[in-house]
């Protein structure tokens, strides 16, 4: 009995922990020793506050990026941003499919629908329609996403709990590492041919989150 109320401080002191530490972008990726891999902790089943964070940031995140990237298709005036746009729901719907299959395995409840914030930045980009601003709006608010979206993933790649959620940022980093080089310092790169190879292997494991404002 001592051991199982000692088991349950521990937990609630590493879901504390993993909700205040924060993750350098750059921090090095652990992977789990033998030991871990032959008989599986508590912790890597357990699903901490910031397992949930990125699952739900990440679900919101790529519904906003299917809506915004069908948006630019119409409403943005150069070629390159319709191109990237058209990139972006392919990825993220494809992102989203994991990330909906990730939480459903480990018992997390996913939100209908965009944050608050999200619908408004939206609408202030549908304002924007056709107009020469609207190109580079549209730049700025993907690469804010992307930027935040990467800093969390890298946060639960280095202290994350439950071991589908890390695995699942450790997929997707890649992608949204790509998507934020193709929309950085309000400049367009249009998609590559390394763009289809990164989206097969996500493909390959559906495993993976998108990007969130």
């Amino acid at each position: 009995m001592s051991i199982t109320r000692t088991t349950a401080r521990f937990s609630a002191v590493c879901a504390t922990t993993l909700c205040l530490a924060g993750a350098a972008a750059g921090a090095a990726l652990v992977s789990p020793g033998t030991a871990l891999a032959a008989s599986p902790s508590p912790s890597s089943s357990r699903v901490s506050a910031l397992d949930k964070e990125l699952l739900t940031a990440a679900h919101q995140g790529n519904l906003w990026e299917i809506e915004t990237g069908q948006a630019a298709q119409t409403d943005a005036t150069s070629s390159c941003v319709k191109k990237v746009g058209a990139e972006f729901v392919r990825d993220h719907r494809t992102l989203d499919a994991g990330v909906t299959k990730t939480a459903a395995q480990v018992g997390v409840k996913l939100p209908s629908g965009q944050t608050a914030d999200q619908r408004k930045q939206a609408a202030a980009l549908k304002a924007m329609a056709k107009k020469p601003s609207y190109d580079g709006a549209w730049l700025k608010a993907q690469y804010a996403a992307h930027t935040q979206t990467l800093a969390l993933i890298d946060k639960v790649i280095a202290s994350g709990a439950n071991a589908k959620v890390r695995e699942l940022a450790k997929t997707a980093r890649p992608v949204v590492a790509q998507h934020t080089q193709m929309v950085s310092h309000d400049r367009c790169r249009p998609p590559q041919a390394h763009s289809s190879q990164a989206h097969g292997s996500q493909t390959h494991s559906s495993q993976t989150p998108g990007s969130h404002r």
